[in-house]
């Protein structure tokens, strides 16, 4: 289950960045981490902590993190207890 929403995560993260037109240096900044953890995130080599994926999701827009998942086309593993 965490696999399959984690290839959810990095893609529509490196959606929202490059629809913004933003580097993954901008956006590490305004979350602080490092540009090459943000990289990692975006090419599933490591999963953001609960801290770095609330940041993301409100830079990004999303106040309810099903959203994430339900625009991605994907809800068969979500529960309401997001």
């Amino acid at each position: 289950m965490l696999e399959k929403k984690g290839g959810i995560l990095k893609i529509v993260l490196r959606q929202e960045r490059e629809r913004r037109n933003w580097t993954q240096e901008y956006v590490a900044l305004k979350i602080g981490i490092s540009q090459t953890a943000l990289h990692k995130i975006e090419n599933g080599q490591r999963y953001p902590s609960y801290k770095v994926l609330v940041k993301l999701l409100d830079l990004f827009g999303y106040n309810d993190p099903r959203r994430l998942f339900t625009e991605a086309g994907d809800t068969s593993n979500l529960s309401d207890e997001l």
